[in-house]
């Protein structure tokens, strides 16, 4: 008799961003970009990388969500996602036109 096997698809690790009191502005995906802006309204684009819950990489750096919220905050950054598309609505329109 073969053995059956539970196996789960595996969820795409979400990274979140809050601000310095733990509220919640946005997630994206592992992998996926951030925009911040600075007070002078020089931009830059970084890669994320989640580590667990509470730590993610932005760029080569290692933070704590809440260090890097109070980081943001404090020089006057304005952070927000970049590159995501909508969820799967966008997929099913898009097949949809090419039919």
């Amino acid at each position: 008799m073969k053995q059956q096997e539970n196996r789960a698809e595996p969820q795409e690790k979400q990274i979140r961003f809050i601000d310095s009191h733990y509220n919640l502005k946005f997630y994206i995906p592992d992998g996926g970009k951030i925009r911040i802006t600075f007070r002078d309204g020089h931009t830059t684009d970084r890669v994320c990388k989640y580590i667990d819950d509470y730590h993610l990489y932005v760029g080569n750096c290692c933070y704590h969500i809440c260090e890097f919220a109070e980081k943001m905050e404090l020089n006057g950054s304005k952070v927000e996602p970049i590159n995501q598309s909508e969820p799967s609505k966008n997929k099913t329109r898009n097949r949809e036109k090419q039919r």
